[in-house]
């Protein structure tokens, strides 16, 4: 069978770094609420949440792009002297830390005061975070919440053909079908099962085939 491209009609959206931002239902709600930027009046606080490898990162830094936010840590910003956007991921696994829930509530209050925006990134929704602070769970339940779901099945199919033709290679649509069946549905599963199959094509001077792949998947 030749080589054939992927045939699904998926928006392209120019992210941080000239890499791309694929757009579909999985994701849609998220990327409608950044393009809004900055006309976020209802709050100053967003929170993108969904499992590892949605893509929460990737479009954390397509706003970080559009607006000019700083990615900071928790443990060590201190707080801007003016309005400013911060980004602070996997906030939490950070607030597990009873210590950085001060932290993150005295930030939270400055940003509002100042008329500056946060960004947080986490893997689950707020209402399920071990939050100690009962006046930072009401400020977080009060902030803006998308989820980011798994990638469908396009997106995913996307992701894994763009992972091969950034190594320029271009692959046939029956390797594709038969990895999406049978990876985990993350960009970094994508990426990292493009990468092995590209060692492995190459050490072993093969073309990249159901059986190379198979071979690669049972190992």
């Amino acid at each position: 069978m030749p080589p054939v491209q992927i045939p699904f009609d998926i928006p392209v959206r120019v992210a941080f770094e000239a890499e791309d931002y694929l757009v579909t239902a999985s994701n849609e709600a998220a990327v409608q609420w950044i393009d809004r930027w900055p006309d976020w009046n209802t709050t100053h606080c967003t929170i993108l949440y969904g499992t590892p490898g949605c893509g929460k990162t990737h479009l954390s830094h397509v706003w970080q792009h559009k607006s000019g936010a700083r990615l900071v840590d928790l443990a060590t910003v201190n707080l801007p002297g003016n309005a400013c956007s911060l980004i602070i991921e996997n906030v939490d696994v950070i607030l597990e830390d009873p210590g950085m829930q001060e932290k993150l509530f005295h930030l939270y209050n400055w940003q509002k005061e100042k008329g500056g925006t946060l960004m947080l990134t986490a893997d689950k929704h707020p209402k399920h975070w071990q939050l100690d602070l009962p006046d930072l769970r009401s400020r977080m339940l009060a902030s803006m919440a998308i989820e980011i779901g798994p990638p469908d099945d396009d997106l995913l199919a996307a992701v894994i053909v763009k992972q091969f033709m950034d190594r320029q290679i271009m692959v046939p649509l029956e390797v594709v079908t038969y990895l999406m069946a049978r990876i985990e549905r993350s960009f970094e599963a994508a990426r990292d099962i493009v990468a092995k199959i590209d060692q492995l094509a190459l050490s072993q001077k093969r073309k990249i085939t159901i059986p190379l792949v198979r071979h690669l998947l049972d190992d």
